[in-house]
């Protein structure tokens, strides 16, 4: 059998030659068969790989060759050979068509079975030669990558979750279909879901608000393919207020009412940074309630709020928008609450709950119901029955007339809505009542200069409590503090209240006037209602005769003989009080020669009638009390 080895001699040269010519020849040769023109072995030779490309898409496959060149680098035929592929489960063989080339190994088909590389090892095992195996990296792809998931989907809630999926592109009867297992993996961009898994499945678990891009990818991808998918992830909570309740009932004014609120997804997850507003829905409803800041704690881990409150201000139903704020201001939840504001008495008066006052005087007086938390009820029916002192017009408490101290009292009595039996929801708790006492005092005369005296009374606050610690102001009629009155004083740990009351020297009727302390001002009549604890009135009347201010006139100081004139005697004590009391006795008059009738005295003033004597000539009057001249006198008189 002739050889076609390369070997040595003119006839090797001439079959190179021939060869080249020609093309190749293949000739079935034994490994074991000895050359009968050459030698046994072969140095210098060596093999390769002859493959068209490096990568074989999964599913597909690619034609590769065994080749075997001599130490001239001709091509050496017929050779068997040995293929290895160090992972077959990436790539493996596959025999083509029965051929010659086939079953010696001279061609294999590579089979690109999963993603990876594996090293292909090619070996000639005759051991004629002396060629070292060689290897190829080969690399299973995958044609593209490719989501099957929805490329956009939105969480609704906090730990709602989502499943991502992306497979491989492979080859099957020639063209690309999905394949799972092909080394997928995935790329997240954001933190607002968490991933749980890898590989070709994910599963994505919202945790806060925001966008992440998950981004499906393969290391091993053909390099003209989109090796890359994407799904963008969106956490939207979807948050809905709960309300505890949402009809209220308040019974006093300043009652804090209001539900407890969940801002919260399906899940229970609230948000951080979401607050509650109430907002009343017209201005008439703002009336009714008033809105207080935010109470309690938020947590947003459940979605408990803080939230304010509903703060009763007048009588009436007030509807009240709820509303749910996001961080960024914007609504994202609204509901609405009613409540119902109606007053329920827990006490009825009639104030000032004691009062001192001048019998001759009367007090503004105020018929009161005031709920639980001291309120007044402006729509309270009240009739109230007096003893021992008359009402007058609803409001006024006295005057009357008394000779001995006494005491007169005002009971209230309350009808109508404002009861708690009238209203079956409210507490039916009984209304406390609380009479007015009024001390009557016997009006009183001083004399002037010695008008000082003290006034004490009980005072009592707007819940019947001795008002300790509060203060009583004080108007003395014609200017705070005349006649040395304090502006203020307070009402001690026994809950009275005790004045030192100078009035003006001057004769004259005076009124003290004694008010609760308020901050509000008294500029009406309803102001003053129910407020004023003291009014105290005196007369202070003149002291007794003083020549310092006593004076003495004639009608006429030239007087013909036997003539009249009339002398007129002006009573007063020491402060220019006229003494209205005074009496003929009370001055001494003196005369010179002429004659004077029998003194008469009203209110102070003194008279008398002075007749000249017969003959002309000088005279005098001399007017003195306890001995001393008034004014003007002696008069000097001359008869005509």
């Amino acid at each position: 059998m002739q050889n076609h080895f390369s070997y040595r001699g003119t006839r090797a040269s001439r079959l190179g030659v021939a060869l080249a010519a020609f093309g190749v020849l293949s000739i079935g040769l034994s490994c074991t068969e000895n050359l009968p023109n050459g030698p046994n072995t072969f140095t210098g030779a060596s093999i390769k790989i002859v493959v068209p490309h490096d990568t074989v898409i999964v599913g597909d496959s690619s034609a590769v060759q065994a080749q075997a060149t001599d130490a001239q680098g001709h091509v050496v035929q017929s050779l068997k050979f040995n293929w290895t592929s160090a992972d077959s489960t990436i790539v493996g063989f596959a025999a083509p068509a029965t051929t010659d080339d086939g079953a010696s190994g001279r061609a294999r088909i590579l089979v690109g079975r999963r993603t990876g590389r594996s090293l292909v090892t090619l070996a000639l095992s005759d051991s004629r030669f002396d060629a070292p195996s060689v290897t190829r990296t080969e690399t299973a792809v995958v044609g593209g990558v490719r989501v099957l998931t929805t490329h956009d989907s939105t969480l609704t809630a906090v730990n709602d979750t989502g499943m991502a999926i992306g497979a491989g592109l492979v080859k099957a009867n020639g063209s690309f279909v999905t394949r799972a297992s092909q080394g997928i993996h995935w790329v997240h961009l954001g933190s607002h879901v968490s991933i749980v898994g890898a590989g070709d499945t994910i599963k994505y678990i919202a945790r806060t608000n925001g966008q992440d891009t998950l981004i499906a990818t393969d290391d091993f991808c053909l390099a003209s393919a989109k090796c890359a998918d994407t799904a963008v992830v969106h956490v939207s909570q979807q948050l809905t207020l709960t309300l505890s309740a949402r009809n209220f009932l308040a019974w006093s004014f300043g009652d804090s009412l209001g539900p407890a609120v969940t801002l919260a997804d399906r899940r229970g997850n609230g948000l951080t940074g979401t607050f509650i507003r109430l907002v009343p829905r017209t201005p008439a409803d703002s009336a009714i309630v008033k809105v207080s800041g935010p109470i309690g704690t938020t947590n947003p881990v459940n979605g408990s709020m803080a939230v304010p409150q509903l703060i009763a201000a007048a009588n009436g139903s007030a509807r009240v928008a709820v509303l749910g704020i996001a961080p960024d201001g914007s609504v994202i939840a609204v509901d609405s609450v009613t409540e119902v504001v109606r007053q329920v008495a827990r006490r009825v008066a009639v104030e000032p709950i004691h009062a001192l006052e001048t019998a001759t005087d009367s007090i503004p007086v105020k018929q009161i119901a005031r709920d639980a938390r001291g309120a007044a009820i402006a729509d309270a029916a009240i009739t109230s029955t007096s003893v021992g002192i008359p009402f007058n017009n609803g409001i006024w408490a006295g005057p009357t007339t008394i000779v001995l101290f006494t005491e007169g009292t005002l009971t209230p009595t309350l009808t109508g809505l404002a009861l708690p039996q009238n209203n079956p929801a409210a507490p039916q708790i009984p209304v406390i009542v609380n009479s007015s006492t009024i001390s009557l005092l016997a009006a009183d005369s001083v004399v002037a200069g010695v008008t000082s005296f003290v006034i004490t009374t009980p005072i009592f606050d707007s819940l019947a409590s001795p008002a300790v610690g509060k203060w009583v102001r004080f108007d003395g009629g014609i200017g705070v503090g005349i006649g040395n009155t304090p502006d203020s004083v307070q009402v001690d740990a026994s809950g009275l209240a005790s004045v030192t009351w100078t009035p003006p020297n001057i004769a004259g009727l005076y009124t003290l006037t004694g008010v609760r302390g308020t901050t509000a001002p008294m500029s009406t009549l309803a102001d003053s209602a129910g407020r004023i604890v003291i009014r105290r009135t005196v007369r202070v009347v003149a002291d007794v005769p003083s020549s310092t201010t006593s004076s003495v006139a004639m009608s006429a100081v030239s007087i013909p003989t036997g003539g009249t004139a009339t002398l007129t005697i002006t009573v007063k004590d020491q402060f220019g009080n006229i003494v209205k009391s005074a009496k003929p006795s009370d001055v001494v008059v003196s005369l010179g020669s002429g004659t004077l009738s029998a003194l008469t005295c009203t209110l102070g003033v003194c008279t008398a009638t002075y007749t000249a004597p017969a003959a002309a000539g000088p005279d005098s009057v001399s007017v003195k009390i306890l001995g001393v001249e008034i004014l003007l006198s002696p008069l000097v008189l001359t008869i005509t």
